[in-house]
């Protein structure tokens, strides 16, 4: 009960709401459905040192996956050549008694990179939450240092090819990348990565579907003004069990270059309390005495647009940074739902040293 009331179970349901709402959205109208099933053969990324000693772990899994085949019926499939839109369930016994078992619900966009004759290429991403049975425990599972929560994000990715084989069967091969992990929601927290070969087949309900093509729509209005506030949870240490409360507000522009992308600029403001050291820690702060924990920062980023929701990718310098506790520079991933012509929602992964993961944010902005 305590890892389903966690702030980072709140924001994995958030970004999953976001997906299923948004996808909703861009994607109306009655399509042809294809069923998957697929076998997966996994193998435990040991990607610090510190996690050697899952080294020769390989995870065994199953999935089953729903995709709805795009025909064009907004711009937007058709500027990224109608892919296919999906809900995939998948399930790993990771032969490992440290780890356990998961269980992974992931709503996904599948990209197509190439189409001939009965052959196919597709890359695939998605996010969503994930279910784990074995985190960390002090006394009972100590060397569980990659998951400390059981409930935890997942993003996937693969690139996947497909060989028709009738009109309704294909054989279905991919490679691909799982990430787990709760962002700093609870400590410690080094990420499980796992890579996968997966074999599969493809039910094709329907033949192929006829697609729609559009003329090119007008931009109304290409530049904004926007403002934003964010929302976080963080836990500072494993030995810290404190939860802090981050808040940013953010001021700034968007410049929308085409029907695919967006340049963003702006400045933010961060309170982070997780900031301030432990008594006798920090031997540059003067006992009795508490740093300057306020940051600002410029940020700039890109967004690329999927109809109503868009995956930005930024960067921040913090210009105001008083007490140096971490990196000056961070990044940060995002899934923005437009759902209302001046309102967004927003979860992203903001992280130090690009695969150091500091928090999750939830945001809300308003733009004109």
């Amino acid at each position: 009960m305590r890892a389903l009331l966690s702030g980072f179970f709140r924001f994995g349901l958030g970004v999953v709401v976001l997906l299923l709402v948004g996808l909703k959205s861009i994607a109306q109208n009655p399509a042809p459905l294809i069923l998957g099933g697929a076998l997966q053969q996994g193998s435990v990324m040991v990607h610090t040192p510190k996690i050697r000693h899952f080294a020769g772990t390989h995870p065994r899994g199953l999935e089953l996956n729903l995709q709805k085949q795009t025909t064009g019926n907004r711009y937007w499939q058709q500027l990224y050549r109608y892919p296919r839109i999906g809900l995939s369930l998948t399930y790993f016994q990771y032969q490992n008694p440290v780890l356990g078992q998961s269980l992974a619900f992931s709503p996904y966009l599948s990209l197509p990179v190439l189409q001939k004759s009965k052959n196919e290429v597709y890359f695939r991403f998605g996010t969503g939450l994930a279910y784990l049975t074995n985190r960390y425990d002090f006394e009972h599972n100590p060397t569980n240092n990659v998951i400390s929560n059981n409930i935890n994000a997942v993003i996937q990715t693969r690139l996947e090819y497909t060989r028709i084989i009738s009109p309704n069967l294909g054989l279905v091969t991919a490679v691909g990348l799982n990430h787990y992990s709760n962002g700093g929601d609870s400590k410690p927290n080094l990420g499980l990565n796992i890579a996968t070969a997966t074999v599969g087949l493809n039910y094709y309900r329907q033949p192929a579907p006829e697609l729609k093509h559009l003329p090119e729509p007008s931009i109304p209005q290409k530049n904004f003004v926007f403002i934003s506030t964010s929302i976080g949870i963080k836990q500072r240490a494993e030995i810290d069990l404190n939860k802090y409360v981050v808040n940013s507000i953010a001021v700034g522009t968007l410049h929308r270059l085409n029907h695919k992308s967006t340049l963003a600029l702006a400045l933010e403001g961060f309170y982070d309390p997780s900031l301030f050291p432990r008594r006798g820690w920090d031997p540059r702060v003067p006992a009795g005495t508490k740093p300057d924990i306020r940051r600002a920062s410029l940020t700039g980023g890109h967004e690329l647009n999927f109809g109503n929701l868009s995956f930005g990718t930024h960067l921040g310098w913090y210009i105001y940074r008083p007490y140096k506790a971490d990196a000056g520079i961070f990044q940060r991933l995002e899934i923005k739902w437009q759902f209302h012509k001046n309102l967004y929602l927003a979860g992203g992964l903001k992280l130090h040293d690009v695969i150091k993961a500091d928090i999750f944010e939830y945001r809300l902005g308003l733009r004109i």
